[in-house]
């Protein structure tokens, strides 16, 4: 089994603490949730990790996500859809971080430490298997550095699927940037003692609201965003097709606007496969450390969608592809 806080694989040891049973990780010593480890699998876990540079919007977006799991109705589209946070830590960050936007606040930028991870079960979600996701948010100064990568992100040698977060409004050089963001990520893995090329990658475009300008030739992109409500996931087969459209356009996009033809080759090169999607957290630039009006996520699923997807064993990835 996977233990969360230090990811290891190991087998964990039940012990009797203060009278009572718990589950102690032979490598840390940390506590580990007694639903983790009793339901490990019927909901194995899947490593959501957010890379990416400072101020890309990746707190936000994990803000958002949990904002959209609790508050956008889910349930009504998904009949046996729910989450579930599986310790008090969890819970709390889940719910602080939906009334906190739900107040109009945004959430303070990540420190640069190793994160403990929001433990959050997710069943039900059509076409998807059920797992627990462990997310980890760490600051953006970890991934500058490959040195840094393995001192406060090494969760990410436990990935299925690499997740960049990137804001092309906010790099003054996508052609250097994204690149260099992709060459620390595959050095500070080799440094970890794994390899990219077991990964998928998900490239994720924030900020999409103050994409406009950017997007000028790319309607069907435009119009992607303009229906990304919550009510088209009715319909999970359609989504995902559209899903996969789209990935193909910002593709297109990320060669012929952002001109990043070498972080493109490198990607194709280094990882099992490369994937795109594009979202607005908030769906309005924010001021300060407050939204501007009542947050309207656009497309904001559609990361989370493609990191289960892609965190399928390959078996079952191959059997969705034939059926659909």
């Amino acid at each position: 089994m996977l233990c969360p806080f230090c990811l290891s694989e190991v087998k964990f040891k039940s012990e009797s603490v203060d009278g009572k049973s718990v589950y102690i990780c032979p490598n840390c010593t940390q506590q580990v949730p007694a639903l983790y480890v009793q339901e490990y699998p019927s909901y194995p876990p899947v490593v959501a990790n957010a890379i990416g540079f400072r101020g890309h919007g990746k707190t936000v977006y994990f803000a958002a996500l949990f904002y959209a799991l609790k508050k956008l109705g889910l349930s009504l589209h998904w009949p046996n859809f729910h989450t579930m946070g599986i310790d008090e830590e969890s819970l709390d960050t889940v719910y602080e971080n939906v009334a906190m936007l739900e107040e109009g606040k945004l959430p303070a930028s990540t420190p640069k430490i190793f994160p403990r991870p929001t433990m959050v079960r997710v069943e039900g979600i059509p076409m998807q298997s059920n797992c627990t996701l462990l997310f980890y948010d760490t600051g953006g100064e970890a991934f500058e550095k490959a040195t840094q990568l393995v001192m406060y992100a090494s969760f990410v040698k436990q990935a299925r699927t690499a997740m960049f977060l990137i804001s092309p409004c906010d790099i003054n050089d996508p052609t250097m940037e994204m690149h260099k963001l992709l060459n620390t990520y595959v050095v500070g893995m080799a440094e970890l003692g794994a390899s990219a090329r077991h990964q998928h990658l998900v490239v994720v475009y924030t900020k999409a609201d103050e994409m406009v300008e950017l997007l000028e030739k790319y309607s069907d992109i435009e119009a992607y965003l303009r229906r990304g409500t919550i009510d088209e996931l009715v319909s999970p087969k359609h989504y995902m097709r559209g899903m996969y459209s789209i990935s193909e356009q910002l593709r297109e996009f990320t060669k012929s606007n952002l001109g990043a033809n070498e972080f493109l080759n490198a990607a194709d090169a280094n990882f099992k496969s490369v994937s795109f999607c594009i979202i607005s957290a908030l769906g309005a630039r924010p001021q300060g450390q407050q939204t501007s009006v009542q947050i309207t996520p656009r497309r904001i699923l559609d990361p989370m969608l493609w990191l289960m997807e892609k965190s399928l064993p390959g078996w079952k990835q191959t059997l969705r592809r034939w059926w659909e």
